[in-house]
């Protein structure tokens, strides 16, 4: 250690003191230092070995998760895709449907105008016959009833005759209209 009273102006080497700092150093905290030392470089290699760990778990944990996540887009994409194909063949088949549907309504629509064509034409038919018919058999009763009332007329009947006559008369039209 140099000595305070003596002041001489001679330059200090650095390197020199700060080697002889080191050798006190060494002495007095040596041991200790280099223990210091190892426990960090331990510390340190410890805390690589962990870090390196658990990136290891975090890039396997995250490869996972990514697999999985890929995996279950697959089968919602798959779901997806299948609800799509479901749904386009639905729809194919209600159009269908309505396609017949609608050719069966236009095939009833003209049958049923053709039914009711024959119809009116059978009721006009029938209304036409019936009524010449029904003239006819009203000619042929006010004929008959001309006839008879002229017989009657010319020749004197009794009472009971001309009722009889009326009443087969009566029953005859009733026949007729049946």
């Amino acid at each position: 250690m140099p000595n305070k009273k003596d002041t001489s102006k001679e330059p200090i080497d650095t390197s020199t003191s700060v080697s002889e700092l080191d050798q006190l150093r060494q002495i007095v905290f040596g041991a200790a230092s280099t223990k210091l030392s190892d426990q960090i470089a331990l510390l340190r290699s410890d805390m690589e070995k962990a870090l390196s760990t658990q990136q290891q778990k975090f890039s396997d944990n995250l490869a996972s998760l990514k697999e999985n996540v890929e995996q279950q887009f697959s089968e919602v994409e798959n779901k997806l895709q299948f609800i799509d194909s479901s749904h386009d063949e639905n729809e194919a088949n209600l159009q269908k449907s309505i396609d017949s549907l609608a050719s069966e309504h236009e095939m009833f629509a003209t049958a049923t105008q053709q039914d009711f064509k024959n119809f009116e034409e059978a009721l006009g038919n029938e209304s036409s016959s019936l009524s010449s018919n029904f003239n006819e058999q009203l000619e042929q009763l006010k004929s008959h009833l001309e006839d008879v009332s002229k017989e009657l007329s010319s020749s004197k009947t009794d009472r009971k005759t001309l009722a009889r006559l009326l009443a087969t008369m009566a029953t005859n039209l009733e026949d007729d209209q049946l």
